[in-house]
């Protein structure tokens, strides 16, 4: 028997995402048959009644996998009743400041002992802060082998996100442009229409940087500027993104912002100076980047709810035709409606020697599964690809750490700006940093 337990099983993220998740990958066929999946809780509950809680009801042979079991992190005597079975992945769906203990609970009751069988996956976020992201490792080093360890970026489990690196590295069309000789410059978007939606409470702590710069943005930044790994397997491709996450660095054009209403949402401090919105530029201190801004976006009550990467290219050494207005460009649109766009110049009809811009679109085919379903798929099946590695995460959290400082002794300013809802953010200050190309 193979065992999944998932600890939190009666909080949000496993009503609305895991057990769906789970439940879409045994409709396909892709669950073992003797998978036994284990919901675990500090609350009283019997299997029917854990079953009844998650607000849907499931198909027979999928329910018949499906058992509870109350037990307490902070118990290891209590763990033990976990059954432990010929391989067991343990899916930590608790809050961060939980972790250290669980994964020196769950060693102290014997369900971590054999890096061959069992496997720990640890929701985001892994730290709030270099320092708190290192010494957790610390600990997760102390008793785990980093084989054992799958850290979840939901973003690497979309689709969309992973066809970056298909769409690299199985053309040679885009290769030999993909470097600081021919890219004027690249702009990564993240931007959300929503505010906090009840969530102000994690979100005074988190801010746009933790929320989504440091794990989403970091991970599309990444993939976009890697090296081509020698084998597409996960040692291969996180060695790279560990290598060009190395040589990032923050540039100095950075903007905080905070939409004009944030303070009187409920939960939220009415002298908050929690980011909601954070813009600036990252350099890759190495051959194939040196010099190119990688200027980003993020922020809530933006206009347009997108995930996108535009890549600009240079303008050709003379502009001989009449109407060039802007440079040819790459754009990698992620969600929603994800497609490929190569925009160009090409002849205007009639008798001038004219141009104007065409646009050559791929629309990635619909169908794409939750990014939940893919993770779920790679840990169960013992494939780290899609997980990020522990150097990745410090890397990270190295890069935005100067944007995590507050007070007026920082190296940046980090206290934000104000902005109208569904504006650009605070766009007299954020025009000074490029010429963006606004999702539409």
């Amino acid at each position: 028997m193979k065992t999944l337990v998932i600890f939190g099983a009666t909080g949000d993220l496993c009503r609305r995402k895991l057990i769906p998740s789970l439940c879409q990958l045994d409709t396909m066929g892709l669950l073992d048959r003797d998978l036994k999946i284990i919901g675990a809780s500090r609350t009283q509950h019997s299997r029917q009644s854990w079953l009844d809680s998650l607000g849907r009801e499931y198909p027979g042979e999928f329910s018949q996998k499906m058992d509870y079991i109350s037990c307490d992190l902070s118990d290891p005597d209590s763990l033990k009743q976990i059954p432990i079975g010929e391989e067991s992945t343990y899916f930590l769906s608790v809050p961060p400041e939980r972790f250290g203990d669980a994964i020196a609970n769950l060693t102290q009751a014997g369900h971590l002992d054999d890096p061959e069988t069992s496997r720990l996956v640890i929701e985001k976020p892994f730290g709030h802060d270099y320092e708190s992201a290192n010494h957790l490792q610390h600990m997760v080093g102390r008793y785990l082998r980093e084989k054992q360890v799958y850290r979840i970026d939901h973003y690497l489990g979309k689709d969309t996100v992973n066809n970056i690196l298909t769409s690299r590295f199985s053309n040679v069309l885009l290769e030999p442009l993909w470097n600081r000789s021919y890219i004027e410059e690249v702009q990564i978007y993240a931007s959300e229409t929503i505010g906090c939606e009840g969530r102000a409470q994690y979100y005074e702590t988190a801010g746009a940087v933790r929320d989504m710069l440091q794990n989403h943005l970091m991970q599309i930044l990444a993939l976009i500027a890697m090296e081509p790994p020698c084998k597409n397997n996960a040692k291969e491709i996180r060695r790279e993104k560990v290598k060009v996450l190395s040589a990032t660095r923050l540039g100095e054009e950075l903007i905080c912002g905070q939409y004009e209403s944030y303070r009187s949402e409920e939960g939220v401090d009415p002298d908050s100076n929690t980011p909601t919105y954070v813009a600036g530029t990252l350099f890759i201190d190495n051959w194939r980047w040196e010099g190119v801004p990688f200027n980003f976006m993020t922020g809530k009550k933006l206009p347009y709810q997108c995930a996108e990467v535009v890549i600009k290219l240079k303008a050709p050494p003379q502009i001989l035709f009449d109407g060039h207005h802007q440079n040819d460009r790459i754009v990698m649109r992620l969600q929603p409606n994800p497609h490929l766009d190569i925009r160009m110049d090409i002849k205007s009809p009639g008798l001038q020697d004219r141009v104007e811009s065409a646009t050559l679109t791929h629309w990635y085919p619909a169908g794409a599964i939750d990014g939940y379903v893919k993770l779920f798929y790679d840990a169960l099946n013992g494939d780290q690809s899609h997980f990020v590695h522990s150097e990745e995460v410090l890397e990270s959290w190295r890069i935005v750490d100067n944007l995590l400082c507050v007070g007026d002794s920082c190296p940046v300013n980090t206290i934000p700006y104000t902005y109208p809802e569904g504006t650009w953010g605070p766009e007299e200050k954020c025009q000074e940093i490029t010429k963006w190309d606004y999702p539409a």
